[in-house]
């Protein structure tokens, strides 16, 4: 009996561990929902959430990982979207980042642009900090422009996604890779600048972290796409 309380007991102690992540969709269309642990292969989890609905995802506090989101991803449109149908977060797809319990125990959580976007995206701790980038709701409200080279259309020519400098190049400038793995060497090119402008809290190219990277200790955060 002994036994089977103590198992009970370390069972619950795990549980008391997890954080949750809740998504929730203010879009007028369902969103695809994908969940994926950081160097997984495939996506941990994949849903679909209707209009005003939200779903919570509980992860241990040590997790790290990313949630995105699609559209026409759902249905028989889904043929349509270039972007369906590939495993994990295959860009391009705005990114909800989080790695828990990191430096001095903290959570770092960011929105990502780096690899393309497509949608609208907000993060926010249910704990109170300073503001600012602690404890901070950092959001992309409004959608970036998206030049003609980058954007990623559906079967009726409607945009769906828009590339980066990054993911359509791939060079070593853009993606500040190889002999631009260095911020004094890598910066933003205009595309990575327009983005900035329209959405000041995201990452908008990989050396952009005093901008961009919000810390905070929250038992649950908020995901909302629109």
């Amino acid at each position: 009996m002994l036994c089977v309380i103590l198992v009970v007991l370390y069972i619950l102690a795990l549980a008391a561990c997890d954080k949750t992540i809740q998504v929730t969709n203010n879009c007028q269309d369902v969103v695809s929902v994908g969940v994926l642990t950081n160097g997984g292969g495939s996506s941990d989890q994949t849903f679909d959430l209707t209009p005003k609905a939200s779903r919570s995802v509980s992860k241990p506090d040590t997790w790290g990982g990313r949630v995105w989101g699609r559209h026409q991803c759902s249905g028989s449109s889904s043929k349509d979207a270039q972007q369906c149908g590939n495993p994990g977060a295959t860009n391009p797809a705005s990114l909800a980042e989080f790695f828990f319990k990191g430096a001095f125990g903290k959570d770092f959580y960011d929105i990502s642009l780096v690899d393309g976007y497509n949608l609208p995206m907000s993060i926010s701790p249910v704990s109170q900090g300073t503001g600012g980038y602690n404890c901070g709701s950092p959001k992309c409200d409004t959608m970036p422009s998206c030049p003609q080279e980058y954007a990623v259309k559906d079967a009726t020519g409607n945009v769906v996604a828009c590339q980066s400098a990054c993911s359509k190049t791939n060079t070593a400038a853009a993606c500040c890779t190889g002999a631009n793995d260095d911020p004094s060497k890598c910066t933003p090119g205009d595309h990575s600048n327009n983005i900035k402008k329209a959405c000041p809290d995201a990452y908008s190219f990989a050396y952009d972290d005093q901008t961009s990277t919000f810390e905070c200790n929250s038992e649950t955060y908020t995901v909302t796409f629109c």
